[in-house]
């Protein structure tokens, strides 16, 4: 029994000699942040099993980035199995790498074994010198902005603000049309009719804007739907106005059945009768436009 069991410590003290380990980093100093490989190199027989237990959460103030494990064949039946860690950290300062375990495990037999330290320098991102370089060349000034360029921002807003106010009167007094009273849009609407004496030249056209001016001045001032209304229309509508005299009710129907044919069929009328509707016209204006009190009272209302 004594014999045999020395013939297993034997043999395990034989395949250990066939295991190394070896671990080493990529840079021995690095600055926070670089990163930088740290390797742990385990050579063994070929067909045993290489295991770092505490690979991962023994590595102190160093984050992982990066793993992998990698193996390349060498001679004499020997395999080099590679454990890769990507690493950095953000803490500076002198480190070591703690030892890792490395346990190799080849048929019956077991091999546990640590790596030497790693020592690693990690280096602020400002240096001494790089302190020292600062405070020779002092605190940098920046120029300030002079003040005539906000001089002339400001009277560029102010020019804007006025350029503004200018447009928004011009516009709002050209788009607000003044609305005149009835007697006076129509009365103004004659005086231009006449002063155009289209009349010899087209009735058409004459007794078109005519009978327009007539009826946009009653529907206006007696509140009755006309100006669109056919001849058939009109005759039912005026016998309905309020407070329009009979005479003038007949005249604004005559009117528009006189002139029929003048604007659709061009048929001229006598110049005598051209100048019975003209007259017509603005008579009727006068005879019918509102009383002062009624003035006052429709001026109220608005």
């Amino acid at each position: 029994m004594r014999i045999l069991f020395l013939l297993f410590v034997f043999l395990g003290f034989a395949f250990s000699q066939d295991v190394s380990v070896k671990a080493s980093v990529s840079a021995s100093q690095v600055f926070i942040g670089d990163v930088f490989d740290y390797k742990v190199e385990v050579v063994t027989k070929e067909g045993a099993g290489v295991t770092l237990p505490s690979f991962v959460g023994n590595l102190g103030s160093f984050e992982i980035r990066d793993l992998k494990t990698s193996e390349e064949k060498l001679k004499d039946g020997l395999v080099k199995t590679i454990h890769s860690a990507v690493l950095n950290t953000f803490v500076s300062g002198d480190f070591a790498l703690a030892p890792q375990e490395v346990q190799v495990v080849f048929e019956a037999d077991t091999v546990v074994t640590l790596t030497d330290p790693v020592a690693i320098r990690v280096l602020p991102r400002t240096t001494e010198a790089d302190v020292d370089i600062l405070e020779a060349e002092g605190p940098v000034s920046v120029p300030g902005t002079p003040w005539y360029v906000f001089a002339l921002i400001a009277f560029g807003v102010l020019l804007l603000a006025l350029l503004f106010v200018f447009l928004w009167k011009y516009l709002k007094r050209n788009v607000t049309e003044k609305v005149l009273p009835p007697y006076e849009e129509a009365m103004l609407a004659l005086s231009i009719l006449r002063e155009k004496k289209i009349a010899d030249s087209d009735q058409g056209q004459y007794f078109m804007e005519l009978g327009f001016i007539v009826r946009r001045y009653v529907e206006k001032r007696f509140k009755v739907d006309i100006l669109d209304a056919t001849v058939a229309e009109l005759k039912q509508r005026m016998s309905c106005v309020a407070g329009l005299p009979e005479a003038f009710k007949m005249g604004v129907v005559s009117l528009a059945v006189e002139t029929e044919p003048v604007k659709f069929a061009k048929v001229n009328l006598e110049k005598d009768r051209v100048l019975h509707w003209e007259n017509f016209a603005f008579e009727l204006l006068e005879k019918t436009k509102p009383v002062p009190e009624e003035e006052k009272k429709s001026g109220e209302k608005r």
